[in-house]
């Protein structure tokens, strides 16, 4: 278990701002599917921008908070692919300037493992709040 969680974060810290980044990306994503899906009427490119950088500027406002969570969805992630002797040796390799420049193409390859947990994570927070922030976006607009 603790093999897991450290593996989780470090993981994160090895290029935590890429990661913060294009979790952003995603989360902002996944609200505008659901803001076409639930409101098709929304066409003005105003609306759709304020509202997608609202969301991101919600997930960097949450990113310390959050990141205690989404560290847990990973350690629970490799609890489950993992066993406790192969996290500790992928843990000391990580370790390793070898293992620390795979560790930053690991977070930063497009494999969704570390981004589709953070993302997932936030945008389950985000839901309840995403009319809200369609909104304000929309009164922006407006103005």
């Amino acid at each position: 278990m603790i093999e897991a969680d450290s593996l989780a974060h470090e993981l994160i810290v090895l290029n935590e701002s890429d990661l913060q980044d294009r979790t952003g990306f995603a989360v902002a994503s996944e609200a505008t599917g659901w803001l076409t899906t639930t409101h098709p009427e929304v066409q003005d490119p105003a609306v759709l921008r304020r509202f997608h950088r609202a969301i991101r500027a919600r997930v960097d406002a949450v990113w310390l908070e959050e990141r205690t969570n989404i560290q847990a969805v990973l350690a629970n992630l490799y609890r489950q692919l993992m066993s406790a002797n192969d996290l500790a040796a992928t843990r000391a390799f990580i370790a390793s300037p070898a293992g620390q420049n795979f560790g930053r193409m690991l977070v930063g390859a497009d494999i969704h493992l570390l981004d589709g947990t953070a993302s997932d994570a936030l945008y389950r927070r985000f839901f309840p709040e995403l009319p809200g922030l369609l909104d304000a976006a929309q009164k922006r607009a407006a103005e």
